[in-house]
């Protein structure tokens, strides 16, 4: 598998848009991989993993070519992770109209986001319905991407619509396992289960707060949370000397700067992402 991080921020991104604290001062100063975007994941350049804010600027600077895209696997709706309005540019008007139809898989709440988008009045007569095809996802039960098994599992993050559930996801191809656990606190028992009785090659989590001393609070990790989940699926045996962990999807407010903290992460066995980190597993 192929592993690439487009983005690997929170919702405000770093620098943040507004903000003039002391880390987004020293990420604008130092640039590079200290400059983050939102959080979006691209695997073997077949499945994108969530759709945000910032996907023109992937395009750019990745010279991606999305027209050829078909798999978007979305985890909640929060507009940092479902950037519904960019879906737009799917209209005939806006795009080559011979591209592939993009299936998005995700949970009801954010179908219904996009089939509620003003400007889409009427969503048969504009050819959005030929453009984008819905599967609905649902917790615990498994679906296939292609040769791709993935297993939407919950995770602890509130969002603005009643009765949605976020996801984290596990996915497997060719006898390797992984797990993408973006916007989810410690997670619950049934989730630890599963987690608990699967080996995996490469965890790849939440680190919101980063450096913060918050364990146990809110619906995103830290890196001593990130430690703590390692250490737990060590002793059931869930990941092994060659598994791959990675931190990632940073805030501003966890006053992380990649030039200065990256050793803090290596010291504890975990990569800290950066914004077009590839992996191979």
């Amino acid at each position: 598998m192929k592993l690439k991080f487009l983005g690997t921020a929170a919702a405000e991104g770093i620098p943040a848009i507004f903000c003039s604290c002391e880390t987004c001062k020293i990420s604008h100063e130092l640039g590079g991989k200290n400059l983050r975007k939102r959080s979006s994941f691209l695997l073997d350049d077949k499945i994108m993993i969530d759709f945000t804010n910032d996907i023109l600027h992937y395009v750019h600077a990745y010279q991606l070519d999305l027209s050829v895209l078909e798999h978007l696997l979305i985890t909640h709706s929060h507009s940092d992770h479902f950037n519904i309005f960019d879906l737009e540019m799917k209209l005939n008007w806006f795009t080559n109209p011979d591209h592939k139809p993009l299936n998005i898989y995700a949970n009801e709440a954010c179908i219904q986001r996009v089939k509620d988008i003003p400007e889409v009045e009427d969503w048969e007569s504009i050819g959005m319905k030929e453009r984008l095809h819905f599967h609905p996802v649902r917790r615990w039960q498994e679906f296939f991407i292609e040769d791709y098994k993935i297993t939407p599992l919950a995770a602890n993050h509130i969002t603005s619509y009643e009765g949605e559930h976020s996801c984290i996801y596990v996915i497997e191809r060719d006898g390797k396992r992984i797990l993408y656990a973006m916007d989810s606190g410690w997670y619950p028992d049934e989730t630890w289960d599963y987690l608990e009785r699967h080996k995996f090659d490469c965890l790849m989590l939440d680190c919101t707060g980063a450096l913060l001393q918050r364990q146990g609070v809110g619906n995103h990790m830290t890196l001593e949370e990130n430690i703590k989940v390692a250490e737990r699926l060590k002793k059931s045996g869930s990941i092994h000397e060659g598994t791959i962990l990675v931190s990632t999807h940073f805030s501003h407010n966890g006053h992380v700067v990649y030039d200065r903290d990256q050793d803090e992460f290596l010291q504890n066995g975990f990569i800290m992402s950066y914004d077009g980190l590839e992996i191979e597993i």
